[in-house]
């Protein structure tokens, strides 16, 4: 029954998202288990195999990809797992090939400065921003990837981690703000 939903529910995202914006793509044998809300008039692309979901007990299971401008682009890799993953993208995200990533928020904007006049943040470009996740990451549930980041392939953020520096491939990164705590072995 699970897996006649999804494929209702991923139907419907398809025909909604899809077939009416042309800047909006869903690979083969997407899985849709919980919601989708996608806004803004950028561009999102997502591959083939990937599961949509929320986490369990939690009341929101909405994953959100947010195109801040018309220019914003979110690419996410084939067999990617996003559940209640919140993306706000101003200028490009990139996410690669067998993520995990568990309700977490991925930004690669400020949105507005720190005045009290909340006006837009200038000097923002897209080579500074952009925000690059590798291929068999893992990004644990509570935890923010901020822009500029690059995760390098294989690494694993531990719930709850702030990601404000880019992290090398194979290791375990902990904490407020990310700190790399260990390595992964490398010998498999």
């Amino acid at each position: 029954m699970k897996e006649l939903l999804s494929k209702i529910k991923s139907t419907y995202y398809r025909i909604r998202y899809c077939a009416l914006n042309r800047k909006i793509y869903f690979g083969r044998n997407l899985k849709i288990y919980g919601r989708l809300e996608i806004k803004g008039k950028g561009s999102v692309r997502i591959g083939d195999n990937c599961s949509i979901t929320g986490m369990q007990g939690e009341r929101d299971e909405t994953v959100t990809l947010y195109t801040h401008s018309k220019h914003a682009v979110i690419v996410i890799g084939t067999n990617a797992m996003l559940c209640g993953t919140k993306i706000g993208c101003m200028h490009e995200i990139e996410i690669g090939n067998d993520v995990l990533i568990e309700e977490a928020s991925i930004l690669d904007t400020d949105f507005h400065s720190v005045e009290r006049d909340r006006s837009s943040v200038l000097n923002e470009k897209r080579d500074h921003c952009k925000v690059r996740i590798g291929n068999g990451v893992a990004i644990g549930a509570k935890s923010i990837v901020m822009k500029g980041v690059i995760i390098g392939e294989n690494a694993m953020v531990g719930p709850g981690s702030i990601v404000c520096r880019s992290l090398p491939p194979g290791c375990i990164a902990l904490g407020n703000p990310a700190k790399i705590i260990s390595k992964l072995n490398s010998s498999s």
